[in-house]
């Protein structure tokens, strides 16, 4: 690592540059380089150096207990998971030899908004 990335916040298709975080120097020196071959790299900070966009999950239940009798309960019971379906940016492409190094070029398409309903009787 030959140098501190930036987090840009910037995503693919959205103008700018479209990168997230930068890749080289202001002197346009690429920020990060491989080892040599056959080796490891053991430079202190480069682990953790990078941070992905921020995830948000925003789930909601609902309960309501009706008495039927004096020992027959009926509960009706709603759970929305994603219920704003907040859509989460994928994390950026950390390949340094790929094209898009350094961008976000999707949102993560495994958190749809789920609801889900249940009647339990008790007795």
């Amino acid at each position: 690592m030959n140098g501190k990335p930036r987090i840009l916040h910037q995503f693919a298709g959205y103008g700018g540059t479209g990168k997230y975080f930068s890749t080289t120097n202001s002197d346009g020196t690429p920020i990060f380089t491989a080892p040599a071959q056959g080796t490891f790299n053991h430079q202190q900070g480069v682990r953790n150096s990078i941070y992905q966009p921020g995830y948000q999950d925003w789930n909601l239940s609902l309960k309501k207990k009706f008495a039927i009798t004096e020992s027959a309960n009926m509960e009706f019971t709603t759970d929305a998971y994603n219920f704003i379906n907040h859509p989460n940016w994928s994390g950026p492409n950390l390949n340094p030899t790929s094209g898009n190094f350094g961008q976000v070029t999707g949102k993560s398409a495994t958190n749809s908004r789920t609801l889900q309903v249940g009647l339990h009787l008790t007795y």
